[in-house]
Parts: C-alpha cells; structure tokens; sequence
C-alpha cells in the first residue's frame, strides 16, 4: 500500500496498554452516555473493588483443552501503529522480560466477550456492579442516594450503573471497570506537573507517587508501580498517559496486574485531576489453563513465515525491519479467548515522514505451543 493511503489509514494509533481496554490516546477518554434513571440506594457492601482479586486457581489436572485463537479485527478503520523518531523509545515499562524464563502462562475464556461487536460491555450482574460501585463511593468519601442503569433499547440488558454526586460521576461498568470524572477536576499542589504533553518522565511519576498515595483506600495496591508512556502525533506532539498496577512479587501475577488490573489517571486541561478509572479484564474470566510457551526466537520465525496477526494493511516487510517484541496478553470485549501473544513491532518504512517521525506496526504471533492452538487467521493482504 501506498505512503499516503497508509497515512489515511493509521488514522489514530490506538494505545496498547491493556489493548482495547478504552485507554486511548490522550484527549479521547470515551464514557457512555445514554443513561436511564432508576431510584436505588447505595448499600455497604464490602470487597466492591473486585477488580484485584485474583482470577484462576490451582491448574486442573485435566488436559488443557485446545484454544482457537480469536480474529484481530481493525476498529474504525486504523491500524495499530506507534510514531517515535527512533525505536528506542518503544519504552512502555512491560514487567515482561526475554530472559524471565517463564514456561507457562493462564490462558482465559472471556466473560465479558461480545460477539456482535457492539462497543457495549457485558459481564458483570447488577448486584456484582452495585458492590463495586459501593466501595469505591466509600474510598471516594461520595455520597449519593441513586444509581442510573446504562441498557439496551428493550431494557433487558444492563451495560452499566452510574451515581451522581456534587462535581462529577462516578460509574460501573458491566466489564468490571470502574470510572470517576470529576468537572471540575481536582487540584493538584502546585510543585506537580500533570499534563497530557509537555510533562516529563520524572514529573510523571512523581505525579503518580502522589496519586497512588492520595487514593491508596481505592487503588488498594500492595506495591503500586507507576508507568507512564506515550507516543507521538503526526505533527510530533507528544501524548502521554497516566498509570498505576500492582507490581506482584510473582511474575505471572505481576503481568497479569499490567494487562488486566490497573488504574488510569488523566488530566484536564488545566493540569487538574479529571479522571480515574480501574480496569478488571479478569472480572469474569475463567481460566482454562497454564498453557506451555514457545519462545521468542520461535515466534520470529514464525513472523517471517507468515503465520502471524495484524491490523496493519501491509505484509511483514522482512526480518530487518523488526524494532522488538514483547509478551503481550490481548484484553477486551472483542477477545473471545484472552492469551499470551509475542506482539512484534515492525518498522513501516513508507511511514516515514518528512519530520523525521517513523511509524511502527504491532504484528501477532500466538506464544502458547503449536499442539495447543486448533487455529490461527494470518494475514490475507486486506485490513483484518
């Protein structure tokens, strides 16, 4: 494909960190708006804040059962694709490590999943959502005496809960993430600089280390780890997201927390506090298994023969093109199946722009072992 049809096509880069979670480029944090009315009061219910309990148990003795790997599918027209002037900043403070040695990872049947591609979130029961709304008001010192229910046109089924309180919102979601937008947004001292583009490495977590310890009752974090990373626009601004995970002494927690548990945090334009939210993409999991691993070096090769996923409207260009690989899980109503992948990023050279910015494509290859996999789309030459 030509340069400038891949320019109209990457479109907006989608960031992914907990990919298709909603944590999207700086400035476009989306909240669902189309809520019913319903008097409830809020009850104290203990535990809400599910999203830290930990998903799985004990490996089943049983055979692990063989898995399909879901379709990556394009949203909206773009691809994914990150822009730096160079590849060393591919930096987004994955705990995953190529010398960890990890043999295993938990491969999970997504609850939250939703076939018809609706952009709605499913999983969670009213009561289930009610609990996590509770707790996080109390953390939150919000006091409210009604909730809003989020449905479809028929009423039938519920997509979220809402309260309202003085100077924002605070909301459930039915995949288990919880959001609270404050307008106006909530001040922070002076000497901390919180912005979506011309914040630093080190103000950024510093403003992190003041966030995690001002909500520490919410975030309930035994060893809160902040990351914060971003990428670059089209005309080299840089954007730059907020976050904080559970840093687990066990690896296998600890990139599980990474991917599917972790809070966002977001500015307004005035440097104030606009939002949080906390992700749970294990809300409704079930797990299927600790499934063997192939390793990176098996995974490139099988990049370059071609048995790999991806949204970007171009072949693999050849194996000097690769800027590096990380293990990666995909999250979102759109996985059907939630598993490891090695996710490869690729240098698009006809992306190079005249500011020096080169573009790198996100290219899929499964990591659980070939005898598990019953089978995989790889690219056909058109937008996945």
């Amino acid at each position: 494909m030509r340069s400038e049809k891949l320019q109209d096509a990457i479109g907006e880069v989608r960031d992914s960190f907990i990919q298709d979670a909603d944590i999207t480029a700086p400035k476009k944090t989306r909240v669902w708006r189309k809520w019913a009315a319903a008097a409830a009061c809020l009850c104290l219910i203990a535990g809400g804040i599910a999203w830290l309990v930990r998903s799985g148990g004990k490996p089943s003795a049983e055979p692990l059962p063989k898995i399909t790997v879901p379709a990556y599918v394009s949203e909206g027209g773009y691809f994914e694709g990150l822009m730096y002037y160079s590849a060393d900043e591919l930096q987004n403070g994955n705990p995953w490590q190529e010398d960890a040695g990890l043999k295993t990872l938990p491969v999970y049947r997504n609850g939250c999943y939703d076939p018809a591609g609706t952009g709605k979130p499913y999983g969670l029961s009213e009561a289930e959502m009610t609990e996590k709304l509770t707790e996080a008001a109390q953390a939150l010192g919000i006091s409210s005496d009604k909730i809003e229910r989020e449905t479809d046109i028929s009423n039938e089924t519920l997509f979220g809960i809402r309260t309202l309180f003085d100077g924002g919102t605070l909301s459930v979601s039915a995949d288990g993430s919880v959001t609270c937008i404050w307008s106006p947004g909530r001040a922070l001292p002076e000497n901390y600089h919180f912005t979506h583009t011309d914040t630093s490495q080190e103000e950024a977590e510093a403003v992190l280390g003041y966030l995690a310890e001002t909500y520490a009752s919410l975030l309930d974090l035994d060893r809160p780890e902040p990351v914060s990373w971003g990428n670059y626009s089209f005309d080299g601004e840089f954007g730059r997201s907020y976050h904080i995970y559970d840093a687990a002494p066990d690896l296998t927690e600890k990139i599980l927390n990474y991917w599917f548990r972790c809070a966002q945090f977001a500015p307004d334009d005035e440097g104030s506090l606009m939002l949080i939210r906390l992700y749970d993409g294990l809300a409704k999991a079930e797990k299927l298994g600790d499934y063997p691993l192939i390793s990176v070096a098996e995974a490139r090769e099988k990049l370059l023969n071609g048995q790999y996923q991806t949204s970007v409207p171009e072949a693999m260009p050849g194996e000097e093109f690769i800027a590096k690989a990380e293990l990666v899980y995909r999250t979102g109503a759109g996985e059907e199946t939630l598993l490891p992948y090695y996710r490869f990023y690729v240098e698009l050279e006809d992306m190079a722009r005249e500011n020096g910015l080169k573009t790198f494509g996100a290219y899929y290859v499964p990591a659980v072992k070939d005898e598990y996999i019953e089978g995989i789309a790889t690219y056909d030459g058109r937008f996945n």
